[in-house]
C-alpha cells in the first residue's frame, strides 16, 4: 500500500509539485511573477546556503541625451551604456503537519494525503502574503524617499470610475505596461457596483481564468490592505514580469517523520525561493528574526516584517522602468 512517505520521497515528487504550484499560483497566471530562467541560473548558483542573488541589468539608454545631427566630417559622440545591479534576497520558510492514526480511524481517511495534496495552495498562499509585505516595504520607501514617487493617494474622495487610470498615469507613456491590478475583494466588490458597463466579469461567465476591470486582469487577495472602518484601500497596478519568482535550491525539501509510541506521522515541507519586485535592491544586512546575513547560519531568511521595512530597500531602476504603482483608495 502506497504510503505519503513514499511518494515525498520520490525524487519525481519534487518536480512535480513545483510544477503544481506553477500552475496554480494566481499570481503567475496573471502575469504579475514570472519565472525566467536566467535568473533560475543565479538561484540555482546560490545552494542550499545562499543569502541573496545578484540580477545585473543595463541602465536605460535615456541618460545618452539626444541625438546629433549628421554632418560632413564631424564624428558622433559615443556615449557608453553603464551596467548596475538589482539585488533579491532569498527566503528560506518551512511548515510542519501532524496527524495521528485516531484521526484516521475516526474519519476513515488518510489526513495526511489530504495534508499532502493541499501543500501547493498553502505555498501559493504564503507566497502571496509575502508579497504583500514586500510590497509595503518598496513602496514605502518610495514614498518616503523618491523624487518621482510610483505612489498616488487619491483617499480624500471616494473612489471613482478614473481612478485607476490616474494611477496609472505614474507610469506617463509606458502606462499600457500595466497589465493587472491587484486589490482586496472589497474594491473588486465595489468596482463592480461602480461602473455596470466596465469589462469586469467572473471566471465561471467565460474561459478566462481572472476577472477584469478595463482591460486588465484583476489579481484579488484579502492580504491586500483594506480598512473597513474608514474605506480606505491599497490597489497595485503591475506590468507583466514585475515580480521575478524562482525556486532556490532547498537540501530537504520533504521528509517524514512518525512518533510511534503516539501514533502521530507527521509531514515537514521546505521552500527557498525569492520573489522579488524588480528594480528595489535589497540592502539590509539583516533578517529582522536576529540573523544577520553575513551570519554562518545557511538557511535563514527575512521575516515578513522585515520584507515590509521600508529601510531594507533602495530603488535601483529608473521609475518608469519598476512596472508596479501603488494607488491609495477610498470606497464608499
Amino acid at each position: 500500500m502506497t504510503q505519503v512517505a513514499d511518494l515525498i520521497q520520490n525524487p519525481l515528487f519534487l518536480e512535480y509539485f513545483r510544477k503544481e504550484m506553477i500552475d496554480k499560483s494566481p499570481l503567475i497566471k496573471s502575469g504579475i511573477a514570472v519565472v525566467d530562467d536566467a535568473i533560475a541560473a543565479r538561484c540555482a548558483a546560490a545552494g542550499v546556503s545562499g543569502k541573496t542573488v545578484d540580477l545585473p541589468f543595463f541602465n536605460s539608454l535615456d541618460s545618452a541625451g539626444d541625438d546629433e545631427v549628421l554632418a560632413e566630417d564631424t564624428a558622433l559622440t559615443p556615449e557608453k551604456i553603464d551596467a548596475s545591479k538589482d539585488v533579491a534576497v532569498i527566503c528560506r520558510r518551512g511548515k510542519a503537519f501532524a496527524a495521528t492514526d485516531l484521526a484516521a480511524d475516526l474519519s476513515g481517511q488518510d489526513p495526511m494525503a489530504a495534508i499532502s495534496a493541499g501543500l501547493s495552495d498553502y505555498w501559493n498562499k504564503m507566497r502571496q502574503k509575502r508579497m504583500v509585505s514586500l510590497l509595503n516595504g518598496v513602496f514605502a520607501r518610495n514614498a518616503a524617499s523618491d523624487s518621482s514617487s510610483l505612489v498616488l493617494d487619491l483617499s480624500a474622495n471616494t473612489m471613482g470610475k478614473t481612478d485607476i487610470m490616474l494611477g496609472a498615469q505614474k507610469l506617463g507613456d509606458r502606462k499600457l505596461e500595466l497589465t493587472a491590478v491587484a486589490m482586496n475583494s472589497a474594491v473588486e466588490t465595489y468596482l463592480s457596483g461602480l461602473d455596470t458597463n466596465a469589462s469586469l466579469y467572473r471566471a465561471s461567465d467565460g474561459p478566462a481564468t481572472l476577472s477584469k476591470y478595463n482591460g486588465r486582469d484583476i489579481f484579488v487577495d484579502d492580504t491586500i490592505p483594506y480598512n473597513a472602518s474608514t474605506g480606505v484601500a491599497t490597489i497595485y497596478l503591475f506590468g507583466r514580469g514585475a515580480i521575478a519568482l524562482n525556486d532556490v535550491p532547498e537540501k530537504v525539501p520533504f521528509e517524514t517523520d512518525r512518533e510511534k509510541l503516539k501514533g502521530n506521522d507527521y509531514l515537514i515541507s521546505r521552500v527557498a525561493d525569492i520573489l522579488h519586485l524588480r528594480g528595489y535592491k535589497w540592502t539590509a544586512a539583516a533578517y529582522g528574526n536576529g540573523q544577520s546575513i553575513g551570519a554562518a547560519m545557511g538557511d535563514a531568511g527575512p521575516t515578513n516584517a522585515a520584507l515590509a521595512t521600508a529601510g531594507n530597500w533602495q530603488r535601483v531602476y529608473d521609475p518608469k522602468d519598476i512596472r508596479c504603482v501603488k494607488l491609495i483608495v477610498k470606497i464608499a
